[in-house]
């Protein structure tokens, strides 16, 4: 029997989601779930949704529940990570502090300061997992599904190499169809490739029949109805030449030519500041309404499949029937103009031998201008968190473009100086010496109900400049 353990299972939606598309393959209606997380009530109301679904689709899997990771991993077969170190807590952290020293995002939880901290505060967890897969489980395969997707796979194959593992995301293929939806098309007869780092990786090529479709998808731009759900994506396409694959509120926070021009700016291409933070407040919303579902008598009464690609994954593997997924993995020689130790998400062949990115070659040297500065930060991160850095730290988000066009490099530094303290006992240890100097300042310990007045404010505050100038 395949066994497929979840680790960070009370991410209720997400885990319901992913247990219907595993349950939804014929081959897999009578495997083994494990559930795992180590809060007890999202544990509990996951694995009673994950029933309540199971008999819906009439499927009759094994659905085991554990705050034990190890005993969760035992004998499995695939691994699902979806753990967010921190919670909300720390996300507000990710905001906050930096918002003190002018910086604001929409996501946070890519790249930048909140992109950085969210990888060092999950890397003493990931690294752990793989040595727990690597002893319980060795023959296992890794599919990591928490971000930031880039610095946590660095995380994985610098720490565990020989690991079986790959990040997913469903950005390409859910771009990808709305893309079609623009052009009229049918998705299933376009021939595309996308290639770069997660979140920053470009449609290289969209063809029909062999006729280029970039011309059309420029002129359906030009359309109101069209431009306005991408503003974002579509002044970076008008630019660099090419879409990309995450959403305009993600690459708002990429580069410096966006957000810190302003509300105006802001308001005119739709960016929404703190949105991240929304849906987390909403989220929790959400699981309240699922917990009251959950232990009702209520069935499921539609399953929806969704984008993921890890069942995918998992009956091409155990079946050998191939296919084409999208996934990060280290480079290599897939795109030669990239560093070889980068992790790039391109296409990926999947088949019992598991999964082996397909060369891309050389990407245009604009792409690369832009994707670069990340991978500057992807190396600095996991040199700070394995050789214990804080100057790489500091280095790392001098390097985010967002930052460096906000902050001069004292206030960078001070600001993490600041959120190093803030988030504590849940990053790596940051002790080795180095000549490059810190900010020389000693911070308090945080007071979550502080940060989250400050963003309540800080809301007020946006929606009344939005409000003004609308009307101007």
């Amino acid at each position: 029997m395949i066994k497929v353990a979840m680790i960070g299972a009370g991410s209720v939606v997400f885990s319901r989601a992913l247990t219907g598309d595993i349950l939804g393959i014929p081959e897999f209606r009578d495997i083994h779930i494990a559930y795992m997380d180590i809060d007890r009530e999202r544990l509990e109301v996951s694995q009673q949704l994950c029933r309540k679904q199971a008999e819906a689709m009439g499927a009759k899997p094994t659905i085991t529940a554990t705050m034990d990771r190890r005993e969760a991993l035992q004998g499995a077969d695939f691994v699902i990570n979806m753990v967010q170190i921190g919670g909300f807590d720390s996300t507000l952290v990710d905001f906050e502090i930096p918002r003190k020293f002018g910086l604001e995002f929409t996501i946070a939880d890519t790249t930048g300061p909140g992109g950085l901290f969210r990888a060092l505060r999950t890397f003493p967890m990931l690294s752990s997992l793989c040595r727990d897969m690597q002893e319980v489980c060795p023959r296992a395969t890794l599919l990591n599904y928490s971000n930031p997707m880039s610095m946590n796979m660095q995380t994985v194959f610098r720490t565990a190499p020989g690991l079986s593992a790959v990040g997913l995301c469903h950005s390409v293929q859910a771009t990808f169809d709305q893309l079609m939806g623009y052009l009229g098309e049918d998705p299933a007869k376009i021939a595309f490739t996308c290639a770069g780092i997660n979140h920053l990786a470009f449609y290289l090529k969209l063809e029909k029949d062999g006729v280029d479709l970039y011309p059309r998808l420029f002129a359906a731009m030009e359309q109101e109805e069209i431009y306005n759900t991408n503003k974002v994506r579509f002044e970076l396409m008008r630019r660099l030449g090419r879409f990309v694959a995450e959403s305009s509120e993600h690459t708002a926070e990429y580069s410096g030519w966006f957000i810190p021009h302003g509300r105006g700016c802001q308001a005119k291409l739709g960016i929404p500041i703190d949105e991240y933070l929304r849906r987390c407040d909403s989220s929790v919303h959400e699981f309240e309404k699922l917990k009251a579902f959950a232990a009702g008598s209520e069935p499921v009464t539609e399953v929806k499949f969704s984008h993921e690609y890890g069942s995918t994954i998992m009956h091409a593997m155990c079946t050998g029937v191939p296919r084409v997924v999208y996934g990060n993995l280290p480079n290599g020689g897939t795109i030669p103009n990239l560093p070889p130790t980068a992790i790039v998400e391109a296409p990926t062949l999947v088949d019992r031998t598991g999964l082996h990115h397909a060369r891309v070659g050389e990407l245009p040297p604009e792409l690369v201008g832009y994707i670069q500065p990340h991978l500057i930060q992807h190396e600095l991160f996991i040199r700070a968190a394995m050789e214990g850095r804080r100057d790489h730290v500091y280095q790392a988000c001098m390097f985010d473009p967002l930052t460096a066009a906000t902050l001069t490099p004292d206030r960078i530094v001070e600001m993490c100086d600041e959120m190093i303290a803030a988030h504590g006992d849940l990053l790596p240890k940051l002790e080795k010496k180095s000549l490059v100097p810190g900010s020389g300042k000693t911070f308090p310990a945080v007071d979550a109900s502080r940060l989250r007045a400050s963003w309540d404010a800080a809301q007020a505050q946006s929606t009344k400049a939005v409000a003004q100038t609308a009307k101007s």
